[in-house]
């Protein structure tokens, strides 16, 4: 027995099928709507001459994010979400790790480090 599963995807106008999704943006805010074919035509036509008046603007880009923690271990991950935890600062369940959590985890255990590390002056 073979199963067929089927989309239809309906107008959010008219609830007719055979729609399809549009997307647009006004007041730098996108839209997608579903809309039929002639639903869409209606569109266009109102849109076209605002559109063809104006003058067009690439999408604004945001920087490139960079990593926090491109090498380490899940093990130290958690490590890191958990010491966070313990301190009240802002933790993310899962994803990436904020840049300034990072930060505070290694200045707090550089600072063990380097105070371990250092032996007792002799008298």
């Amino acid at each position: 027995m073979a199963t067929r599963n089927y989309s239809v995807i309906e107008s959010d106008l008219s609830g007719e099928t055979g729609a399809s999704h549009v997307r647009f943006g006004y007041e730098d805010v996108w839209y997608e709507i579903d809309l039929t074919d002639e639903e869409r035509q209606t569109l266009a036509d109102a849109l076209n001459p605002y559109i063809a008046s104006a003058r067009r603007k690439t999408a604004v880009r945001r920087p490139a994010r960079r990593l926090a923690v491109p090498d380490t271990t899940v093990e130290e991950r958690k490590e890191i979400r958990a010491w966070g935890r313990d301190n009240g600062l802002d933790v993310p369940e899962r994803g990436f790790i904020p840049r300034a959590l990072y930060e505070a985890y290694q200045e707090a255990h550089s600072a063990k480090s380097t105070s371990a590390d250092k032996k007792p002056a002799r008298r």
